[in-house]
């Protein structure tokens, strides 16, 4: 494993380096998609969700994402195939089984996050309802047929983290809640910042 480095902004930095090279190489077979090309959105969006994170879980984070870099693994290909299973179940069956599978306690440790996740967004949503117009929907149930919705997408994320990654994020987000903070609207504080708007309610 290579030293981490020094630095909250640095360690943000280079992570999402190792993400974007994973992230632009993604086969889609309907064709590559706009995103892919759009690096400045790219930049902002994981900026702004790793800002919110606490130093421990970034650390466990770079080491997966620096591990499956060094064994040519392409967590992103993991991340849009574990969506599938929701947006796109027929093409999911195909592959499957190319995917890593995942364990019971992942699944559990996936299911508290989520929960908690999609609980602060609603919340979030509830004060600023901007943000769904210009957003994700929350739950797949109001997404339209084949689009993603923030849970379908959050749990296909959570599905690449290692269990240390994962504890890691479930300890920050219970110390969060103790001081009566919310992850996911501190994360769109970010977004906002970094698009030169005064707030959330701007986005």
């Amino acid at each position: 494993m290579t030293d981490l480095p020094t630095s909250k902004e640095d360690l943000i930095a280079k992570l999402i380096h190792m993400e974007w090279d994973m992230f632009t190489a993604v086969h889609n077979t309907a064709g590559r998609a706009l995103c892919q090309d759009d690096k400045k959105t790219f930049l902002i969006m994981r900026t702004s969700q790793f800002m919110a994170w606490d130093v421990p879980t970034l650390c466990r984070y770079y080491c997966d994402v620096y591990d499956a870099k060094i064994h040519q693994h392409n967590l992103m290909t993991d991340k849009y195939g574990y969506m599938m299973e929701t947006t796109h179940p027929a093409e999911y069956a195909a592959i499957k089984n190319e995917l890593p599978a995942i364990s019971m306690e992942k699944r559990q440790m996936i299911y508290q996050i989520l929960r908690q996740q999609r609980h602060w967004l609603e919340a979030t949503a509830g004060a600023y309802p901007n943000i769904l117009r210009s957003g994700r929907p929350i739950r797949q149930s109001q997404a339209a047929k084949g689009d993603t919705a923030f849970e379908t997408y959050t749990q296909g994320e959570l599905m690449t983290y290692s269990i240390d990654t994962l504890n890691a994020l479930w300890a920050h987000m219970q110390s969060l809640k103790a001081k009566g903070r919310n992850l996911n609207e501190e994360i769109l504080q970010y977004t906002a910042k970094l698009y030169g708007l005064n707030g959330i309610a701007e986005l």
